[in-house]
Parts: C-alpha cells; sequence; structure tokens
C-alpha cells in the first residue's frame, strides 16, 4: 500500500525515485535556507551635529552611492561593543564610547566573494571620544557630515534607511 500526502511547504521540493521491490521513494527537502547570511556591526559615530562617515570610489559595487558608516563582523565570544571599539582604534585610528544598540536591519545583496546573501546590519550609536580619523582600506577619504546635511550627500540606501529611523534624514 502506498500512502500519499498532497501538503508541501512551498520551501520544499519533491523527489521521486523508484526503489527496490516496487518500492517508491519519496524524499522531501527544505529549500529555504539555500542563502547564506552575514551579520555586521554598524556604528553610527557621533561627534555633536556630525557623523563620521566614509566615501568609496565611485562605482564600487554594490552600490552607485559613495557614502558608508563604518562596520565589522561581530567576534564570537566578544560582546559587540569590545569588537566596535577595537574596530574604531584599530582600523580608523579613533577611540568610541556610550556604545548602544539601536537595532537591526537586513538585505540581501551580492557579497565581495560574488555570492548573494542575507546581511543582517547591527546597528550601533556611538559617541566620538579622541583621536584622528584614519581612512580604512577600500575607502578614498573620511569626513565628518553634519546630521542636517546628510540628505545632500550620495549616502548608501542602507543608510539612509537606518537615519531615517533614528530621525536624522
Amino acid at each position: 500500500m502506498i500512502q500519499t500526502s498532497s501538503t508541501m511547504p512551498s520551501n520544499s521540493q519533491c523527489n521521486i525515485a523508484g526503489g527496490q521491490d516496487g518500492i517508491l521513494l519519496i524524499l522531501m527537502v527544505n529549500v529555504s535556507n539555500k542563502l547564506g547570511s552575514k551579520k555586521l556591526l554598524i556604528a553610527v559615530i557621533q561627534n555633536g551635529d556630525k557623523i563620521l562617515m566614509r566615501k568609496k570610489p565611485a562605482g564600487s559595487p554594490p552600490y552607485k552611492e559613495t557614502l558608508y558608516l563604518f562596520g565589522c563582523e561581530p567576534k564570537l565570544g566578544q560582546e559587540d561593543s569590545v569588537t566596535l571599539t577595537q574596530y574604531a582604534r584599530k582600523e580608523l585610528g579613533i577611540n568610541i564610547h556610550s556604545i548602544v544598540p539601536i537595532g537591526e536591519d537586513a538585505e540581501v545583496k551580492q557579497d565581495h566573494d560574488g555570492l548573494v546573501k542575507k546581511f543582517i546590519y547591527a546597528n550601533f550609536d556611538c559617541l566620538y571620544q579622541d583621536g584622528t580619523p584614519k581612512v580604512p582600506t577600500g575607502a578614498e577619504r573620511v569626513e565628518w557630515i553634519e546630521k542636517e546635511k546628510l540628505h545632500e550627500y550620495d549616502v548608501v540606501p542602507p543608510s539612509v534607511k537606518l537615519f531615517k529611523k533614528m530621525g536624522l534624514y
């Protein structure tokens, strides 16, 4: 006797193969998680009425816009605030403090390795403490942008979305 079922999740594939002695084998495979994901810690570094941003060369993928916030990958077993503090010190030459989580955003885009991934942005509001910002690898320059003029700049879509949430755009 063959038992059948007509309900199958929409994110599944059904493969049917003939088996030994007339036994029908049905294999249901969940295909919903073929998309990889990557988490990034994003720092909105504020100094009074300004926000520190980096400018990438025109045509740098994946966006046509050129102004980005700063971010890094989380480190296993380390608090995100510590990771961001170390990143700011090492990569930007500055010290930050008062690191407060302000929510998450996500988008699907092509990564530098050519694979399409879901990016999860863990956003943090940070205050600049001291140091002279240096230009990180892959950027042309860093710049303090006045909050009230953010809308005049060529800011990447995820940062625009975050600035709107923060009431800055």
